[in-house]
């Protein structure tokens, strides 16, 4: 070893020793430039590639300087030591990039292994068989390089390299058509430096050689380094390498849509086949074509602004996204095409619809409240004044009447208790009407079916004092279609409408009370015979305080506003007819929903 040490020193650096070490050089920068990315796999062996060719680059450099023939062989069977499993980690590479990690397995590897393996010691022992070099001969015009007779195992290993280097050569052009244009700029560059070194191998293989015997394969995996190393500064190769993308965005949940300039889908992630359910992959297609049945996408692909679209899709259920077309440019500012998000905002639509319906309920809820705080209040500045005096009649006729206990005046006692019992009478209708209004308003009530006879007849018998004063007649069916109501609140209307036919009716009163069923609702309704109200009248009518003859009406205009609340309250309507024509009278009705139509004639009573 002290002899060959010596030789080495004082032999003269030959031109393919100086090309080789500048190999080395180039070889170990980019094994530098690479070990900070060493996390990921395809880095890895990239690495292991590099190391090889700087090993077999070293000992072809050692074996262009060493003068005996003897030198030259030890020095090139030595280099097997990085010829053998480069080929092996440039395969293993090429998976590991075009993410095909189910190829690299253990077992795989040892396989992959055993060629290369067999080879070094078939190298190193040459001499008792003659299987990797018939004959070696050195070079009579250039005596730094020598000549080889390869033998049959130097044709074996040699075919497997190549079977490895093309197969790695096809796992890049798969990736070309999987992966988006970004990560088509990395494979361009991993292609241009693995077909520097193959051109070198074909060269020293075929035999036009400008060095006869010398073999540019591995000088040229220096060459191949620098095109790898000016991908990983241009395009900052493998700080967002191709497993990065699906690792991220093909396990996200919300859809990614890769769209060039010329409207051609690049590439998207399972999220989107999920949401929209494609029949066949559509990388390729137009965006247009494939996203027809959506307009409003469409126009935005036309847009060079931020855009941001709601579509819903009925694969599962109907559900809602939200779109958001990005325009995206190149390191020129130049237009490149359109990163497109799809986020699902079911659960927020969901949200939001639930939040409407409950804003449009307090909302409805609190100009409810204040139309009853104004009719509170307003009916409170009304009869405010009528009610002390109706419960100051009371108190001053109770003091007369202790006076006439006193002084046995039966006569003057009888009058003052008349007097007592209207005043009495004035103040409770006042306050039941102030109790139905708080109580229609306040109160949550669920529709029954209605009994609507004895609904009807309870009415009645609240008016009959009325109904005998005025000598009322009142026709009335014996049967009524079934509807749906609250029962104490119906009874009010039937007891209000017939309380005003009494008193604006004719003389006597002449009143029909009936029903008429539709598909959805039953017009229940009252007509008496009196003056008739014009067109401009029937305006005011169901409104706060609206009396169109006060010196006939009790009360204080409540009646019909009322009325108009409970209806509306039950999930019905109120309303009038009347021609204004004196004796044709007027007809009110209130509707109420259906149970089930009932179109059996009415029979009629009179009473």
């Amino acid at each position: 070893m002290k002899k060959l040490f010596i030789e080495l020193c004082y032999q003269p650096f030959p031109m393919e020793s100086i090309i080789a070490f500048i190999a080395i050089i180039i070889s170990a920068g980019t094994i530098g430039i690479l070990w900070k990315y060493k996390k990921s796999a395809e880095v890895v062996y990239l690495i292991l590639i590099e190391l090889f060719a700087t090993i077999w680059a070293l000992f072809s450099g050692l074996e262009f300087m060493a003068d005996s023939l003897e030198m030259k062989m030890f020095w090139s069977q030595l280099s097997y030591f990085g010829i053998a499993f480069l080929p092996v980690s440039y395969f293993l590479f090429t998976a590991a990039f075009s993410q095909k990690f189910h190829i690299i397995t253990a077992s795989n590897v040892t396989l992959l292994s055993i060629i290369p393996f067999i080879t070094i010691p078939v190298a190193l022992t040459n001499e008792h068989h003659n299987l990797l070099w018939q004959s070696v001969t050195q070079n009579t015009v250039n005596f730094n390089t020598i000549m080889i007779e390869h033998g049959v195992w130097f044709w074996i290993y040699w075919s497997y390299a190549i079977t490895l280097i093309i197969a790695g050569l096809y796992n890049l052009f798969q990736s070309i058509y999987k992966f988006t244009a970004y990560y088509k700029s990395q494979v361009s560059t991993l292609l241009i430096a693995t077909l520097i070194p193959l051109f070198g191998n074909l060269i020293y293989i075929t035999g036009f050689n400008p060095i006869p015997g010398m073999d540019w394969t591995p000088i040229l995996f220096a060459f191949s380094g620098l095109a790898i190393t000016f991908g990983i500064i241009r395009y900052r190769m493998f700080d967002l390498v191709p497993f990065a993308r699906n690792s991220l965005i093909d396990t996200m949940t919300d859809g990614v849509i890769i769209v060039n300039s010329e409207g051609f889908i690049e590439d998207y992630n399972p999220a989107v086949n999920a949401i929209f359910k494609f029949d066949k992959p559509v990388i390729r297609n137009r965006f247009a074509s494939v996203f027809s049945k959506h307009e409003n996408l469409i126009k935005a692909i036309g847009t060079n602004d931020r855009t941001f679209i709601e579509v819903e899709s009925e694969q599962y259920g109907t559900k809602s996204y939200q779109v958001q077309f990005s325009p995206v440019f190149n390191r020129n500012s130049q237009f490149s095409g359109y990163l497109i998000q799809i986020n699902d905002i079911t659960s927020l639509k969901e949200t939001e619809n639930k939040l409407k319906l409950v804003n449009k309920k307090l909302e409805a809820e609190v100009e409810e409240r204040g139309r009853l705080i104004e009719d509170l209040d307003a009916f409170a500045h009304t009869v405010a004044h009528d009610l002390k005096n109706s419960l100051g009649s009371v108190y001053h006729l109770s003091e007369i009447i202790e006076e006439c206990i006193e002084d046995g005046n039966i006569e003057l006692l009888k009058e003052f208790s008349g007097h007592i019992k209207s005043s009495s009478g004035k103040a409770m209708h006042i306050t039941h009407e102030l109790l139905l209004l708080a109580t229609v308003n306040h109160h949550e009530v669920e529709n029954s079916p209605l009994e609507m006879g004895q609904i009807f007849l309870s009415a009645k018998n609240q008016v009959n004092g009325l109904i005998k004063e005025t000598n009322a007649k009142i026709s009335f069916p014996d049967r009524w279609p079934a509807s749906l109501g609250y029962a104490p609140w119906v009874e009010e209307i039937w007891a209000n409408y017939l309380s005003n036919a009494l008193k604006y009716g004719g003389n006597p009163p002449v009143i029909h009370a009936g029903a008429d069923a539709s598909e959805h609702y039953v017009r229940f309704w009252i007509r008496d015979n009196g003056n008739g109200i014009s067109p401009a009248d029937q305006k005011k009518l169901f409104r706060k305080y609206s009396r169109l003859t006060p010196e006939k009406a009790e009360g204080y205009g409540l009646g019909l506003s009322i009325v108009k609340r409970i209806a509306r309250k039950l999930g019905g309507y109120v309303g009038v007819e009347s021609t204004g024509i004196q004796g044709e009278g007027a007809c009110f009705w209130f509707e109420l929903p259906v149970t089930h139509i009932d179109m059996r004639a009415c029979q009629y009573n009179e009473n």
